[in-house]
């Protein structure tokens, strides 16, 4: 089935309206050209559909339609089946843009989910058009540049329609329809012909309606380069309509002869004979072997008790509808004994089905049931659908020789508890007389195959045949939809209430108590469930597949050989006889390392012992991770671990007063899949694991996700772009621990009630535990481990104005002036892969961004002290004479395929290859690129993009990389025994848009090992490259792309987002993990990549944007532009927030070097300053600059005010600071639409300076100090200045320290920075009176003016010197 045929209907009631008014000239029985578009008697809704097998859908459920075309007289109007000339050039161009596009796009089905993605589907259209390798024109028969005709829109007829028509045109004539009496006839030919060994019957211009009436085969198919009209397996013609004997002719459904042509494989012969139809399959040239002139098939369907009758909705392998016309199609025959039975047409003998309750508005219904061959009876089991035999009707399946039957039950069990198993009885001499029904894929030993397709796992390798799926003994049904498996496990025949929580099924009314959902209406409960609706839900089959795993967690290795020391311990674990095999072989003797490096992280490592033999589950390669973490010892370690000799292995980890924070229940070692599982109290307070689109702090009941790096856009709670298995777990009494898992193999992560796991394709256990207690430390702890975020120039901090969409060098220059004439501050322009030439790398398109304009742009730029940013793909394009990539296939730099060749992919410039990052040359190859590229403009820095890998094939375009068949033991990269989540959670396939995995990189890796390393390995390179290339100033470098460790070298932005509310609100969590994760420079896209904003949200997104560390205004090709000055609502709103982010600089800039210094983080979660107040942990709504400024966004539509929620402490208004109040507290502050509410928090002191238009002319501006103190009348913070590029400032440095305390405001540091401005403005908020005077002292003492206004005091023209140390008093 191509599509179900629920949605079947919902798309013909859109293509009807799409139709409308247009315009169709078709050709009646006597060749006159007549034009139907304004006759409004016709209804023309069948006329005009692209696709005919939603013609077909359409055509046969409309009677009516039927009735009123069958009455029209031929002189007046002919309808346009699929055997009538057709007068429409539009419909060839579509027909030929087909073709060409299924040649084209074979591998790039899933781009069009994401319409506007910016890694996908808008610059893939915008790359296909300007590449002649990858597109073929339209025949020259038609004319180009009318828009109208790409629409489908069908000209009026011009004078000289006629002789076109009569004559045709010169392609036209090579299809003339043959005479049947010359077509060659072999009746035993058929149509079902492998898609690779077909042999063309016609050309690509061939529609099906003249291939059929030539006699030869039509089939469409995805396979490429496959024919879709092509001769039959004997290699002749086959017979067409009028060799079919009366005899031979088996009814269709349709009674009229339109209705007949426009019928999958029917032919329309008028009989005045009641016993012959005159209308017929024409069964010899249906592709589906679908037609039986003796079949005769009955369906029957146990009532469920709460259904008041049995609908049926079906159709047959043509997807024609029986049952319809419309949804849920139409009560059976009641029995009266349980049973309602259906009996189809004669001839039909295959035949597709869904019992439903025949409640249109409250649908209960099966799953569909595909591909019924002969008489069966169904029943539901939970929502599974499993065949029985008490029905009454003799059953095909139950007709068994005895080498057919499988034992079903005990072999001495009675027919009665026989049938209550749904199976056959049939006693037989030396064979079971209780079986399975033979060829049933409902109920057989495995189990059934009507699993619901989101349940669907894969069995097999991706692209599997239906042979090999049956010599797995798995279930086969073709999807044509590439996100579900064509070959799946069977599900359970048991219903139970072990259901995911993703995929429950409500059952009984929303609010309906326990009791009278398991007693009344014999559903199961779950008052935990993620959503009140499915806390009372159906029981349900597992599949037997993935999800039905085997517990293994009484299955211990024993501990050999333990040698202790005062470092740490080692051992041997040894699994003795046991057997685990959940997915694959056991690894039987496995090494074991604890180490005690300091005293607040704990690292243990389990690897193989013979990891010769087992070399996939090495370590991460040394690459990756190109430093060893400083190793201190423990002296006083705030941690235990424990293991005895010959004991079992566990690994429980304690607190030092012995509370333990980690506790495997379960420890597996397998060569292609490892698992380890700890208990976490129920509700238990976990943040991280990324990169995700989700709320910050996880779900701990309900959640799952694979870490994999995908181009994926930003869709929720799934694997994206980056690769972070670390997660921070904050007890109850407010103390924080740490785990990483320094693993780069695809896994998946789990939370579920009182348990969270990790399940991992490869690779070893190489864990890091970081004590803490605090959050804030162990996050320090684990960038000690991963390394501590990159040193980054100061100018980062402005703001970056971006598209992907400028149309030419004018377009950029024409945003940087309005930005400049509105006055919104800017900093740095950045050009997305628009200036390149053919989207190539390191080139410039010399129409549209010319060389010599770019360069005399970015001087100007520079002139300004302004910046400039392009963007630069991994994916080299492979057209010959390209440069850059002719000097790579010279160094032989390039990823290799398992064959050892080049690996070729598709990205924005066609056909492509990849660098491989592990090679030694790679660098002094990337570095000349840069160099030469460098040169024509000098960048500030570069954007690295699609580096996931992204891949526009799935794996290598060729194909050449087959998956075969997982086998236990053997090690298989294209076909793993476990699938994580990949892609949306529904375990894609792991070369999904991106490399085989088997591919190969220099030093023996492959793919499967080291694909979440990709974007890492290119952002160091590349850092390196910057370094030498200059080895002064702080290289900047933007990855989409990242893995523990990237932000040592690059910073991030969250990728893909969409234009709505919910990312707005999703980008805050996505900058806060990143902190963790190390990559302190981050920010979402501002105002949406995807999607077109409005002004509401662009100007709640520039507000809350503003305070992201990395800020950029930045959308996609399609999208709306959204430029902050477009309106002057989204201007104000701009100007506004980005005045207090300018004047806050200095404390940002700050902020951001102690994210080097001392693994800081920029901004702070709520729940990591106050771990024990409950509304804090769960706050993702609000969040705090440093830890001195909290920021409360307005997150939805419409609002004019925002609930704020204030833990302890004083808080004080920014732009009226007499305004304060104590916390814990919930506030409701009104925020019109060009606010945003912005609060500091006492005990704080923030420097500021400016604000200015640019980083350049605030740094020349005089400095500020706000002194907010606190309940006590105390405040501190720092300031930290250098000259915000060097990467080597050679000590000159000022650290300047501040504190306030008892009426006076200390200044101490060290100066080794020459600062050139002066300290003018201190206000200090809460001074409880007005004081009588203020003195300033440096180098001597003298008083001051000042301004007192409701306890907010304010000294201005101070002129400090900000070079020495001073001292403030206030009495």
């Amino acid at each position: 089935m191509k599509f179900s045929a629920i949605n079947a209907l919902l798309i013909i009631s859109n293509l009807c309206l799409a139709t409308a008014n247009r315009k169709c000239i078709v050709k009646n029985h006597q060749n006159d050209i007549i034009d139907i578009s304004d006759k409004s008697d016709v209804d023309t809704e069948t006329n005009f559909f692209k696709d005919n097998e939603t013609k077909n859908l359409m055509d046969s459920s409309s009677s009516k339609n039927e009735n009123e075309l069958s009455n029209l007289d031929n002189d007046e109007v002919t309808e346009v089946p699929e055997t009538t000339d057709i007068v429409s050039e539009a419909t060839e161009v579509e027909s030929e843009k087909q073709g060409d596009d299924e040649e084209i796009d074979e591998n790039m089905d899933d781009e069009e989910d994401s319409s506007n993605d910016e890694s996908i589907t808008d610059k893939d259209e915008d790359s296909e058009s300007n590449n002649e390798e990858e597109t073929k024109n339209i025949d020259d028969e038609i004319e180009t540049g009318k828009e109208e005709e790409t629409e489908n829109i069908i000209e009026e007829p011009t004078e000289n329609v006629d002789d076109e028509i009569e004559t045709g045109k010169e392609e036209e004539t090579e299809n003339v329809i043959e005479e049947p009496t010359s077509t060659p006839i072999d009746k035993s030919a058929s149509c079902v012909v492998d898609p690779l060994e077909r042999i063309d019957c016609g050309d690509p211009n061939t529609s099906k309606a003249m291939c059929i009436e030539k006699g030869c085969c039509w089939g469409e198919t995805d396979v490429a380069n496959a024919p879709w009209c092509f001769y039959s397996s004997t290699g002749e013609k086959v017979g067409i309509c009028d060799a079919i004997e009366d005899a031979d002719k088996v009814a269709c459904k349709s009674i009229t002869e339109d209705a007949c042509l426009n019928e999958t494989g029917c032919c329309w012969k008028e009989s005045n004979d009641e016993n012959v139809p005159s209308c017929y399959y024409n069964r010899s040239v249906n592709t589906s072997g679908n037609f039986n002139p003796d079949a005769q098939i009955t369906v029957r369907f146990l009532k469920p008790d709460s259904w008041k009758v049995v609908n049926l909705w079906s159709w047959d392998g043509g997807d024609n509808l029986y049952g319809g016309p419309s949804w849920p199609g139409k009560a059976i025959e009641d029995l009266g004994n349980g049973w309602w039975s259906h009996t189809f047409p004669k001839g039909i003998s295959l035949a597709n089905v869904i019992f439903n309750n025949g409640e249109a508005e409250n649908t209960i219904k099966t799953y569909d049931i595909t591909n019924v061959v002969t008489s069966t009876c169904f029943k539901l089991v939970g929502s599974a659908v499993i065949t029985t035999t008490d029905c009454g009707l003799d059953l095909e399946m139950c007709h068994a020789e005895a080498s057919e039957r499988v034992q079903c039950g005990s072999n001495k069990i009675t027919e009665d508890e026989c049938i209550s198993l749904n199976c056959c009885y049939n006693e037989l001499a030396g064979a079971p007389s209780c079986f399975f029904g033979v060829g049933s894929d409902y109920n057989n030993q495995y189990g059934t195959c009507v699993v619901e397709h989101e349940l669907r796992s894969q069995c097999g390798a991706s692209g599997i045949t239906e042979e090999e799926c049956n010599e797995l003994d798995c279930c086969w049904d073709l999807s044509e939809d590439k996100n579900y498996p064509s070959c799946f496990y069977h599900g359970n025949l048991v219903p139970t209430c072990s259901v995911d929580v993703f995929q429950r099924n409500s059952c009984g009314y929303w609010g309906i108590s326990e009791s009278e959902c398991v007693d009344k209406y014999g559903c199961c409960y779950d008052p935990n469930s993620l959503s009140e609706d499915t806390r009372c839900y159906f029981q349900d089959i597992i599949p037997s597949g993935e999800f039905s795993e085997s517990d293994c967690s009484d299955k211990k290795y024993k501990v050999k050989n333990l040698k202790k020391t005062s470092s740490g311990m080692t051992a041997t674990l040894d699994f003795e006889d046991q057997k685990c095999q959940k997915y694959d072989v056991d690894i039987k003797s496995l090494d074991f390392a604890a180490t005690y490096e300091t005293n607040s992280r704990l690292h243990l490592k389990v690897t193989p012992s013979d990891i010769e033999k087992y070399p996939h589950n090495s370590d991460i390669p040394s690459e990756a991770f190109p430093f060893t973490p400083k190793i201190e010892g423990a002296s006083n370690p705030e941690y235990s671990f424990e293991l005895e000799d010959n004991g079992d292995f566990n690994i429980v980890v304690k607190r030092k007063n012995g509370n333990i924070i980690f506790n495997s229940l379960e420890f597996i070692f397998e060569q292609q899949y490892l698992q380890i599982t700890t208990s976490v109290p129920q509700n238990a307070n976990i943040y991280g694991i990324g990169e995700v689109v989700s709320e910050f702090k996880r779900n701990a009941n309900a959640t799952r996700q694979a870490l994999f790096t995908l181009d994926s856009g930003c869709p929720k709670d799934s694997n994206i772009y980056g690769h972070h298995p670390f997660y921070l777990e904050i007890a109850e009494d407010g103390t924080a621990y740490g785990f990483f898992l320094k693993n780069a193999h695809g896994m998946d992560f789990t939370l579920e009630s009182g348990k969270l796991s990790f399940k991992v394709n490869g690779g070893n256990f190489d864990m890091y535990f970081f004590m803490g207690p605090t959050p804030e430390e162990v996050v320090a702890q684990y960038h000690k481990v991963i390394g501590q975020p990159a040193l980054m120039p100061y100018w980062t901090l402005g703001w970056h104005q971006c598209r992907y969409g400028y149309k030419n060098i004018d377009h950029v220059e024409s945003v940087l002036a309005n930005l400049q004439k509105s006055k919104i501050p800017i900093d740095t322009m950045w050009i997305d892969i628009d200036y390149m030439d053919g989207y190539k790398d390191f080139t410039y398109d010399e129409v549209n961004f010319p060389t010599e304009r770019i360069s005399k742009f970015v001087d100007n730029l520079h002139d300004q002290h302004l910046y400039y940013i392009n963007m630069v793909d991994p994916a080299i394009s492979t057209e010959k004479g390209y440069p850059t990539y002719e000097r790579g296939i010279k160094e032989d730099i390039f990823v290799k395929n398992a064959a050892g060749e080049n690996f070729v992919g598709k990205v924005w410039p066609g056909l492509t290859v990849f660098p491989d990052w592990f090679n030694p040359k790679v660098k002094d190859y990337w570095k000349n690129e840069f160099e030469i590229f460098k040169k024509i403009a000098m960048t500030d820095g570069n954007w690295i993009d699609m580096n996931e890998a992204a891949n526009f094939c799935n794996g290598a375009c060729s194909g050449a990389s087959k998956a075969t068949p997982f086998k236990n033991g053997v090690f298989n990269p294209n076909s793993p025994p476990y699938i994580i989540f990949n892609n949306r959670n529904i375990n894609t396939p792991l070369n999904y848009k991106t490399l085989d995995m088997d591919a190969t990189h220099y030093g023996g890796h492959i793919e499967y090992d080291v694909h979440n390393l990709y974007g890492h390995m290119e952002s160091i390179v590349t850092n390196k490259v910057f370094r030498e290339l200059d080895p002064v100033k702080r290289p900047f470098l933007l990855s989409r792309s990242t893995f523990a460790g990237t932000g040592a070298y690059a910073a991030h932005w969250l990728g893909d987002n969409a234009s709505n509310w919910d990312q707005l609100h999703w980008s805050i969590p996505g900058m806060l993990n990143f902190q963790m994760f190390g990559i302190p420079m981050v920010g979402a896209d501002i105002c949406g990549f995807n999607d077109n904003a409005t002004e509401e949200l662009c100007a709640r997104w520039h507000e809350l944007g503003a305070f992201y560390p990395f800020a950029r205004n930045h959308n996609a090709i399609n999208s709306s532009d959204q430029e902050a000055y477009l309106w002057e609502s989204v201007a104000e709103s701009a100007r506004r927030a980005l005045a207090i982010r300018y004047e806050i600089l200095p404390y940002l800039y700050t902020l951001l070097i102690r994210t080097h210094t001392d693994s800081g983080m920029i901004v702070y979660p709520q729940a990591f300053i106050w771990p024990t107040d409950s509304v804090a942990l769960d706050n993702d709504k609000q969040f705090l600059v440093g830890k001195g400024m909290m920021i409360t966004p307005v997150l939805s539509d419409g609002a004019r005010s925002v609930n704020g929620y204030f833990p302890a402490g004083k808080w004080y208004d920014w732009y009226d600071p007499t305004v304060s109040f104590n916390g814990p507290n919930y506030k409701k502050l009104d925020a019109p639409l060009e606010h945003i509410p912005v609060h500091i928090r006492g005990g704080h002191i923030i420097p500021t300076q400016g604000p200015s238009l640019s980083v350049y002319q605030n740094r020349n501006s005089s400095f500020g100090l706000i002194v907010a103190l606190d309940a006590n009348n105390k405040a501190s913070g720092e300031l930290y200045l250098d000259d915000g590029s060097s990467i080597d400032i050679k000590g000159k440095k000022t650290e300047i320290k501040y504190s306030a305390e008892a009426g006076s405001l200390i200044a101490t540091g060290t100066y080794n920075y020459d600062e050139k401005q002066k300290l003018d403005t201190i206000k200090i908020l809460g001074v409880e009176s007005e004081p009588s005077k203020v003195v300033l002292k440096q180098d001597k003492s003298s008083s001051t003016k000042f301004t007192y206004k409701k306890g907010v005091l304010i000294v201005e023209n101070l002129k400090i010197n900000m070079n020495n140390d001073f001292t403030l008093t206030w009495a």
